[in-house]
C-alpha cells in the first residue's frame, strides 16, 4: 500500500493566502493535496531541511505520481509558480528537473526535440546558479538527489547523441530545429564539467558522471584517470546512493576490461554483483516499497554477468561461490564456447553487457540510422584484443593435460599466464584447478537455512491469527 505523506502547513499562512488568491484547483486541474505538497516542498528547500526533503523527493513524489499523474504529466512551471508564489526561482529549477526526468521516463521513443532542449537549458540554469555565485548558495539536498541530477544529465546527453544519429526518432518538423541547434552549438555541446557540503558532493558525483561519459565516448584511459582519486571503499560517499555505487563499479570494471586488465575487471564486477544481491534481498523484504533505483540496478544485473563471463573465459580465477553458481546457470554454456575460442560468443556477450556507446559529432538529418556505429567500432576494438589472446583459453585447456611438457612442444603455443617453472628442458605446470572453499559452502547454506526458518515462523504466526 502506498505511503501517504501529510504536510504541516501551519507556518504557511502567507503562502496559503497567496495560493488562494492566484491558484484555482478546478481551473488548473491540480488536486489540493498536490498543491499542499508543492508549497511544503518549497518551504523545506528554503529551510534546507535535508531529512524532510529526502522524504518528499524519494517517497512522496513517487506516491503522488502514482495516485494523480499516472496518465498525465505534473503541472508545468507556470502553474507551480501560481501555487507557491513568485520569488522561488531555485525551487522552480529543481521542480523542472523532476518534471523533465518524468517526461523522459514516460516516452519510450524519447521526448520531442523541444523538450530535450528545454531540459538542457534547465540544467544549464541550475549549474549557472551554483557556479556563478561568488558565495555558496543557500541550498542543501540529499545525496541521492545530487547523484540523480548528475546521472540524469549524463543520460540525457547520451540520449540526445543517439537521437541525432537516428532519423527514425524524430518527425519532419524537428529537422530544421535540429539544424539550428547544431549550427549554433547551444545544446548538449561537450565541455569539461568546496566551499560547502553541497558543492563538494555535487563535484564528487560529477566525477562519476564524467567517468560514465568518457566510457560512452570510448576513452577508457581517461575514464579511469577521472576517478583515480575516488576511494573505492566502504566509507565512500557513493555507498550512500545505490545507483551511484553500481554505476561506479560497472564503468570502472568495463574500462579495465577494455584495457585488457581482466583480473581487476573481475574484482569490480563481482563486488558489484554481491552488492546488488544484497539489495535484492532487502527489496524482497519490503515488497510494498517502490523505488525506481532498484529498477535501474536490476537492468545492470544481467549486463554484469555477461561481462564477468568474458573476463573469466580469458582469465579464470576463483570468485565468490554464490556468484559463481549463478554465473554457471546463466552463462555456463556460453563460457564453455568462449573458452574453446568461439569469437561469436565473445561478440554476443559483449553486445549484451556493454553500455550504449555514442558519437556526439554524428548528426543524420535523413537516411539510415547511424546510432549503432559507435557500438560496432567498440565491438571491433574489443574483438581485436580478444583475438590476440584467443589462443590462451585453448592453450590453457591443453596445459591442464600435462604435468611436464618439453619446451619445443610449448614453443608452438602462445605465451600464457599459467604458473610454471623450467627445469632444464622441461616445463613444470602448476595445477590450475580452482580450489573449492568448503567452509564458505557450509556457511552459505547455514544462512539459507536460517532464512527459511524465519519465513516458516512468520507463516506459522500468520496462520494462528484469528
Amino acid at each position: 500500500m502506498s505511503r501517504r505523506v501529510e504536510f504541516d502547513l501551519s507556518n504557511e499562512d502567507n503562502t496559503e493566502r497567496r495560493r488562494a488568491n492566484t491558484f484555482s484547483s478546478e481551473e488548473d486541474g491540480v488536486p489540493n493535496e498536490v498543491a499542499d505538497y508543492l508549497v511544503y516542498f518549497s518551504r523545506m528547500i528554503d529551510e534546507q531541511n535535508v531529512p524532510e526533503i529526502l522524504t518528499l523527493y524519494d517517497q512522496a513524489f513517487p506516491d503522488l505520481t502514482e495516485r494523480f499523474f499516472r496518465d498525465r504529466m505534473w503541472p508545468d512551471e507556470n502553474v507551480v509558480e501560481r501555487i507557491i508564489g513568485p520569488g522561488n526561482k531555485l525551487f522552480i529549477i529543481l521542480y523542472k528537473e523532476l518534471y523533465y526526468r518524468q517526461l523522459y521516463a514516460r516516452n519510450a521513443r524519447g521526448p520531442l526535440l523541444v523538450h530535450r532542449y528545454e531540459s538542457f537549458m534547465n540544467y544549464q540554469e541550475l549549474f549557472s546558479e551554483l557556479l556563478s555565485s561568488k558565495d555558496p548558495i543557500p541550498l542543501s539536498l540529499p545525496n541521492v538527489w545530487l547523484w540523480d541530477i548528475i546521472d540524469e544529465f549524463v543520460y540525457q546527453f547520451q540520449a540526445f547523441c543517439l537521437y541525432k544519429a537516428n532519423p527514425g526518432k524524430r518527425n519532419a518538423d524537428e529537422v530544421e530545429d535540429l539544424i539550428n541547434i547544431e549550427e549554433n552549438q547551444n545544446a548538449w555541446n561537450i565541455y569539461p564539467f568546496g566551499q560547502s557540503d553541497l558543492y563538494f558532493k555535487l563535484g564528487y558525483f560529477a566525477l562519476i558522471g564524467l567517468l560514465r561519459t568518457h566510457v560512452l565516448l570510448g576513452d577508457y584511459h581517461q575514464a579511469l584517470k577521472t576517478v583515480q582519486y575516488v576511494d573505492i571503499d566502504p566509507k565512500g560517499i557513493y555507498n550512500t546512493v545505490p545507483t551511484c555505487l553500481v554505476t561506479l563499479h560497472y564503468f570502472v570494471g568495463f574500462s579495465h576490461l577494455m584495457m585488457r586488465n581482466y583480473g581487476e575487471a573481475t574484482k569490480m564486477f563481482v563486488n558489484c554483483l554481491l552488492y546488488i544481491q544484497r539489495t535484492k534481498t532487502v527489496q524482497s523484504q519490503q515488497p510494498s516499497k517502490k523505488n525506481f533505483q532498484y529498477d535501474v540496478i536490476g537492468k545492470t544485473w544481467d549486463q554484469l554477468f555477461y561481462l564477468l563471463a568474458i573476463c573469466l573465459a580469458v582469465q579464470p580465477q576463483r570468485i565468490d561461490e554464490s556468484i559463481s553458481s549463478q554465473l554457471a546457470e546463466r552463462c555456463g554454456e556460453r563460457m564453455m564456447h568462449m573458452a574453446n575460442g568461439n569469437i561469436d560468443e565473445f561478440r554476443n556477450a559483449f553486445s549484451t553487457g556493454c553500455p550504449k556507446f555514442l558519437s556526439p559529432t554524428t548528426v543524420v538529418y535523413e537516411g539510415v540510422n547511424q546510432s549503432k556505429e559507435p557500438l560496432l567500432r567498440q565491438t571491433q576494438s574489443f574483438l581485436e584484443g580478444i583475438e590476440s589472446q584467443m589462443a590462451l583459453p585453448v592453450l590453457r585447456g591443453y596445459l591442464k593435460l600435462y604435468t611436464t611438457l618439453p619446451t619445443k612442444k610449448l614453443a608452438s603455443f602462445m605465451d600464457t599466464d599459467i604458473d610454471f617453472y623450467v627445469d632444464r628442458d622441461m616445463i613444470n605446470i602448476a595445477d590450475t584447478k580452482v580450489a573449492r572453499h568448503v567452509g564458505e559452502h557450509f556457511l552459505r547454506h547455514i544462512q539459507k537455512l536460517h532464512e527459511v526458518q524465519d519465513v516458516l515462523k512468520r507463516l506459522d504466526t500468520a496462520g494462528q491469527k484469528p
